[in-house]
């Protein structure tokens, strides 16, 4: 039995996971397929319009979704209906117990004889010859003789009656009866005993008539006789000779039980059909008893069609479309998206307003082609990712086409709009760049609207009507994206290009007071953005995100900025008076203190991010080698109490961050910054990062880690670029014409400034 201690223990466990974000995540998307399996199967619209036969109409009433409704008796279909009830009554054979009574007793006399012979001393032809009477001589004298041999004739009639009573179970008809039931095309028939009103259903073709009822008989016998093959035959001679037809066609009841059959048979009612967006009631026209059905027929809590088969064929697709989703991710190196809750939660959240703005369009006489599903695809892309928008688009098309019957031609029209503009949007820096996508939006729907008529041979007014449609819902898609993009930005703090770019502006306040009053980490951050920048466009990873963190990420060092080396001008150090492990302690603080900074100018998550892993869990090495040299013999120096506080970078955007930091500031060291000196100080930085296992959790190759490298060498070359060394006096020209400068003119490398 679990000690109370374990069972808190494991009380925890439980606790914890149902509060880690993948059990939220979890929890926000089997809330969004319990609304999406109700926006399938519930109507879109439970009509309870207070109207009656009689009223006048007050408005126009549409048909909200493709429907059909029973109005009529359909005479001809009720009367095949009728017919083939009747025809599905078998015909009534009644078993004639007279006759099977009849044979039973002609059986049992002729036994009752059979004893009395056997007593008598007369001789066997004597004795055959008084048998023969009670046969009317259907059975010949040799098996009479096997009959008269017999010792146990109690046991023998017992089994000769039981034959005779399994053939007449079986049904022996008469060949005028059969031949009439053949004429008639009766496949099966009732077989009625009127003692017991049982009942037994057999086809025709089982029937036993005259010219196979001996070969069943003789079966029978052979069952019962299995080993005495002359009893066998002699038993069946004498059944076949007192056996008749035990069935005649019942015409009286089959003729009740065919009217019974077809007053069971309700009217056929006439099948309409309305197609969505139909009028069913125009306004000021009186209220019928026909449009009461129609609108009996929308008056529904479930959609129509929707069977319990559709049920668990749209639970199997759910099932599949999340299969699909996570072998996508996995392939995208996204196999921890349940741990993005946030993500999730803006998908989610732009899914489920698709579904009630297609509900809404689907209600009104706009066609299913203006649904702006793609206004969905461009946020998810802009917030969330390319990869994520695409599974989105896929299952909302695949949803929606569910919700209007199965239509592919919309599902085609709106992924293909979806997709243009998820494209159009990619690495969009503008707001007028969103507009733009969505008259591509527009453009795309109408190509594949005109692939759709093209190959269904539509009329000239299919292509401008729906067309047009399809054109503003390209427009009304870009209107929506421009309109909510900011909210979703300010709400879920998540940036996009066009919000990276404000980040980006020099003039934003918090990066003025980082220029004003840690001018060296200004100048240090601008060229770790340059850094980054060039790295992320290497790798194809967001190259505007990792610069706009780059400029941020050492705003923690504005309160203590006399406290780094790029910000002492010259001036003493004050680390010189402190003890490591206390300068250790200010130089880990920046973090905290950015994060602190970042949250009071509402700075979003992704530069939060930056700050607080731009330095991972890194040793400060510089102090920690002080303390070591300071330290008495035996003082032990924990690792820990030096590094700084994390995490380690989780994108790749994060890493390059990090690894630009280190190589900028380690750059500024070089007394002769060479190609082959920089190339070696980059490569040299990358790896002891990587040794250090800083790159850990997030997803850069070794070929990224190159390219990176590569980069940071041609950024770098670039900033210590060799200048012509011009003298102090001005240069006068000679009598030739050329410029001297004392025969000082050859190139030479302009030593970079030192980093304190």
């Amino acid at each position: 039995m679990n000690s109370p201690e374990a069972r808190k223990r494991s009380f925890k466990k439980i606790k914890e996971r149902l509060a880690s974000r993948e059990a939220a995540s979890m929890l926000l998307i089997l809330v969004f397929l319990a609304v999406a399996l109700s926006s399938i199967f519930i109507s879109p619209q439970l009509y309870r319009w207070s109207v009656h036969e009689g009223d006048v109409a007050l408005k126009d009433i549409y048909a909200p979704y493709d429907f059909k409704y029973f109005w009529e008796v359909d005479e001809e279909a009720t009367g095949r209906a009728r017919e083939e009830a009747a025809d599905a009554v078998p015909v009534v054979l009644e078993r004639d117990l007279v006759t099977e009574e009849g044979a039973r007793a002609g059986i049992d006399q002729f036994f009752d004889v059979l004893g009395e012979e056997q007593k008598k001393e007369t001789s066997l032809y004597e004795k055959t010859e008084e048998l023969k009477g009670f046969v009317d001589e259907g059975v010949s004298e040799w098996d009479l003789g096997v009959l008269l041999e017999q010792a146990d004739l109690r046991t023998l009639k017992k089994k000769t009656l039981l034959i005779l009573d399994n053939v007449f179970l079986a049904g022996y008809i008469d060949s005028g009866e059969l031949d009439s039931l053949r004429e008639k095309d009766v496949q099966e028939v009732l077989i009625f005993n009127e003692n017991t009103d049982a009942e037994l259903r057999r086809a025709r073709t089982d029937l036993v008539e005259k010219g196979n009822v001996n070969s069943l008989v003789g079966e029978y016998a052979r069952r019962q006789f299995e080993d005495d093959r002359k009893t066998r035959r002699a038993v069946a001679e004498l059944v076949s000779a007192y056996i008749r037809p035990n069935l005649v066609i019942d015409e009286n009841r089959t003729v009740e039980r065919k009217e019974a059959a077809v007053r069971k048979v309700k009217p056929v009612l006439k099948t309409w059909s309305v197609k969505k967006n139909e009028l069913i009631i125009e306004k000021g026209k009186r209220v019928n008893a026909h449009h009461i059905t129609q609108l009996g027929q929308l008056r529904r809590v479930f959609r129509p069609g929707t069977t319990p088969t559709f049920f668990l064929g749209v639970l199997l697709l759910f099932v599949l479309l999340g299969l699909v989703s996570v072998i996508y991710l996995s392939s995208t190196r996204k196999k921890n998206f349940l741990r993005n809750t946030k993500d999730i939660g803006i998908t989610l959240l732009n899914m489920f307003g698709l579904l009630v703005v297609a509900d809404v369009i689907m209600r009104s006489p706009q066609p299913s082609y203006f649904i702006p599903m793609a206004a969905m695809g461009m946020m998810i892309a802009l917030l969330v990712g390319f990869e994520i928008a695409f599974l989105s688009v896929l299952s909302m098309s695949v949803l929606i086409s569910l919700m209007i019957g199965g239509k592919i031609e919309v599902t085609l029209v709106l992924l293909v709009g979806s997709v243009v503009g998820m494209y159009a949007v990619r690495e969009t820096r503008r707001r007028a760049k969103i507009l733009l996508a969505g008259i591509l939006v527009g453009l795309g729907k109408l190509a594949a609207l005109t692939c759709i008529g093209l190959i269904n041979g539509m009329k000239m007014d299919y292509y401008i009507t729906d067309g047009l449609w399809c054109l503003a819902s390209g427009l009304l898609s870009g209107f929506i994206v421009m309109g909510l993009l900011p909210v979703f930005e300010h709400f879920f703090k998540v940036p996009t290009n066009i919000s990276l770019l404000e980040l980006s502006d020099l003039n934003h306040p918090l990066l003025k007071k980082l220029a004003m009053e840690a001018p060296g980490t200004y100048h240090h951050s601008i060229m770790v953005g340059n850094l980054a920048e060039s790295a992320c466009d290497a790798i194809g990873a967001n190259s505007l995100l990792a610069r706009v963190g780059a400029y941020y990420h050492d705003i923690g060092k504005i309160p203590k900025a006399e406290y780094f080396s790029e910000n002492e001008m010259g001036g003493p150090s004050r680390h010189s008076n402190l003890a490591p492990s206390m300068s250790a302690l200010i130089i880990a603080k920046h973090v905290k203190e950015g994060v602190e900074i970042a949250r009071k100018y509402k700075l979003n998550r992704a530069m939060i991010d930056f700050i607080t892993q731009h330095h991972g869990d890194s040793l400060i090495s510089f102090f920690y080698q002080k303390a070591i040299e300071k330290s008495e013999d035996g003082t032990v120096l924990k690792e820990d109490d030096f590094r700084y506080p994390g995490p380690k970078p989780q994108t790749k955007e994060g890493a390059i961050i990090l690894l630009a930091d280190s190589v900028e500031a380690s750059s500024r060291a070089l007394d002769d910054p060479t190609p082959s000196r920089i190339r070696n100080l980059v490569k040299k930085i990358i790896n002891n990062k990587f040794i250090d296992g800083q790159l850990d959790d997030c997803d850069l190759t070794l070929r990224d880690m190159n390219k990176i490298a590569e980069s940071f060498v041609r950024v770098l070359m670039g900033t210590f670029h060799t200048r012509l060394d011009y003298p102090d006096n001005a240069a006068k020209p000679s009598s030739n014409g050329v410029i001297s400068n004392g025969g000082k003119n050859k190139q030479r490398k302009q030593k970079p400034k030192e980093k304190d």
